[in-house]
């Protein structure tokens, strides 16, 4: 693709050149992973966050609205063979 520079500020940030944003798909606000291995070459990689990516990790709900907190705990529980009801303590 290419090799492109930015220069970094005295905080420690630097711009992402806009052809570095395009080619990872990565939009205003988006988060990036900067992965280093052992002989100090770096990747860039775009964190995906957005909800179709969250989709199936709680498992398929047919029914009403619910609260996200708790269907994390109740599937968390139901992964580690916990109950909820507390007699586990």
């Amino acid at each position: 693709m290419g090799r492109f520079e930015t220069k970094t500020s005295m905080d420690g940030e630097a711009t992402i050149p806009v052809e570095v944003r395009q080619a990872l798909g990565l939009r205003p606000g988006g988060s990036v992973q900067f992965i280093v291995d052992d002989e100090g070459k770096v990747t860039v990689v775009a964190k995906k966050s957005n909800m179709a990516q969250l989709r199936g990790i709680l498992g398929k709900h047919d029914g009403a609205p619910l609260d996200v907190d708790e269907a994390i705990t109740e599937s968390v529980s139901q992964k580690v063979g916990l109950s909820r009801s507390g007699d586990d303590e």
